[in-house]
């Protein structure tokens, strides 16, 4: 990172606190000091810091502006994306490092995690989301046979639409184990299932729900299920869609 951005970051970071007031409305540099319990020295040192990077100006009151606005914009999404990746550290140990899995997707995120005394966590926070949904899109990298009921569920007896890829090896198991239960969400006309030769190394599905559209992230590891990456925000949502819109495009329908 070039020293001047450095710079900018560490501003941005000691300052935050009174951008995001100032975001905000304009205050006094007096109402300032009051609000964050702080010095009229210490505020106008601060203010003319970031006046000098034209994050605010001064007039009767001190306000944003615009570059003000977008910088402490970026600095939240960059500390965001960083928090993130930490919380997500044990669940992105299990992935390799050019797994097509973008920072939006953890920029936010809740992450599920199975421990001792709830090994069946993440898989209970994932169908959590697929019980309320009316339509599912995503790449399933494996089958597991409480998610294969849910989505049953959902499309023969709530008319949920799903719009699934998976791999030819999880295709044959699926059809294998589950071929009944495939058959009937064939027929009630809420599924479309393609095969890939190549995806992801995780499943991703995109759940739409009455009220909200979450992205999820199934990670596996040598005994199951080893978390979930939840998330919400619009940008982990259209990111989720662009990878597995890549997937999808390299699918073939599967034959009914």
């Amino acid at each position: 990172m070039p020293s001047q951005a450095v710079e900018v970051v560490e501003l941005l970071a000691r300052r935050a606190t009174l951008l995001r007031l100032l975001r905000q409305a304009p205050r006094l540099k007096r109402d300032i000091a009051e609000e964050l319990s702080v010095s009229r020295s210490t505020v106008d040192r601060a203010v003319r810091n970031l006046e000098s990077h034209n994050y605010v100006v001064r007039e009767e009151t001190v306000s944003l502006t615009l570059e003000g606005r977008l910088a402490l914009d970026a600095f939240e999404r960059f500390t965001g994306s960083i928090g993130g990746l930490d919380d997500a550290s044990e669940v992105l140990g299990r992935l390799p490092a050019a797994a097509s899995l973008d920072v939006a997707m953890l920029r936010d995120a809740t992450v599920v995690t199975p421990d001792r005394d709830a090994p069946q966590r993440p898989i209970a926070s994932f169908v959590e989301e697929a019980e309320r949904a009316t339509a599912v899109r995503g790449f399933g990298s494996a089958v597991l046979p409480t998610v294969v009921s849910v989505f049953h569920d959902r499309i023969v007896y709530h008319d949920a639409v799903f719009d699934l890829t998976v791999p030819d090896g999880v295709l044959d198991e699926l059809l294998s184990t589950q071929g009944d239960v495939v058959d009937e969400c064939l027929d009630a006309g809420g599924l479309t299932l393609r095969t890939a030769t190549s995806g992801l190394d995780y499943s991703l599905m995109i759940v739409e729900q009455r009220d909200r559209t979450v992205a999820c992230a199934l990670v596996y590891g040598d005994s199951g299920l080893a978390g979930v990456v939840k998330n919400d925000n619009d940008d982990a949502v259209r990111s989720a869609d662009c990878v597995y819109e890549r997937v999808r495009e390299n699918a073939s329908d599967l034959p009914i």
